[in-house]
């Protein structure tokens, strides 16, 4: 079932209120640059680029009077402006993000948009063409288990509640079409100096000079146009990119299976880290 979503509401299209007509999620358009030498027969392609995706959403407003519609009406325009960007959810595992074109287009003719049915068009794009999952995905490093099993029985020599997983590497699995940014969440629960996360096979790495105090989690996020480093103690945030060490990467999850490795100078066992990323698709 279609939903459509931004900051302000969503609207679920459901044969009853909101029906959808049709959709039209386009293509991807591909841009070659191409090189030729003297007397070359055609042209040799050196780079490849993936542009937009032009999506058209076809659809009527169903409503028992003139003040509902007018109120329905409303909620799609909010949905839709064009200033913002809104979500397609396709389901529960798979969206699109989008633009609108314009604002909301109505039928013309009073047969089409009345007080009870209104027919309507959204022209939109995508400027990340990619479909995406809806849920993010996560891999932790170095987590607790619980040791609590019921009925449960207390020794008289007692017992731990939980016990910290020996390894610091785990393995990230990518099955979309594309390599995908990552959400790394550093997180010390002791002082922790100076973490860093590895990829075991590139050598790759993103490290920060900071230590890192108990309650803290900082967020490095390494998705292309959102780059960002922040820090989270209690109600405080604070941007904290220039604690980036320079020769980091903004690693990124390759299609496949990486090996991430997770490191500190001190008090390495005092420190847990997520990754969450969002495997993405060229079409559905």
């Amino acid at each position: 079932m279609l939903t459509i979503q931004n900051d302000s509401g969503s609207i679920t299209f459901d044969s009853h209120n909101y029906v959808l007509t049709s959709i039209d999620y386009g293509s991807i358009g591909a841009t070659h640059s191409t090189a030729k030498g003297a007397e070359q027969v055609g042209e040799r392609v050196i780079n490849t680029t993936l542009g937009t995706r032009d999506v058209e959403i076809v659809g009527f407003i169903r409503a028992a009077s003139a003040a509902e519609m007018e109120t329905k009406k409303a909620a799609l325009y909010r949905l839709c402006e064009p200033r913002g960007e809104f979500q397609i959810l396709l389901d529960n595992n798979l969206g699109l993000s989008c633009h609108a074109d314009g604002t909301v287009k109505f039928a013309a003719s009073k047969l089409t948009n009345n007080d009870r049915v209104a027919q309507f068009v959204i022209d939109a794009i995508c400027y990340d063409p990619l479909f995406s999952d809806a849920v993010a995905r996560y891999r932790k490093i170095a987590e607790w288990v619980s040791n609590f099993i019921w009925p449960l029985e207390i020794p008289e020599t007692g017992f731990t509640f939980a016990d910290r997983t020996e390894g610091y590497i785990t393995l990230l699995q990518n099955n979309g079409d594309v390599e995908t940014g990552l959400l790394i969440h550093f997180t010390a629960s002791a002082s922790v100096k100076n973490p860093m996360l590895m990829n075991v096979e590139t050598r790759e790495f993103i490290a920060l000079n900071r230590t890192l105090i108990a309650g803290e989690t900082v967020v490095v996020n390494t998705n292309y146009g959102a780059e960002s480093v922040t820090s989270y103690i209690g109600d405080g945030v604070e941007d904290i990119i220039n604690d980036l060490d320079l020769d980091s990467t903004f690693l990124q999850a390759p299609v496949g299976t990486t090996s991430f490795h997770f490191s500190a100078d001190e008090n390495v066992d005092s420190m847990t880290v997520t990754i969450y990323y969002y495997q993405k698709y060229l079409g559905v």
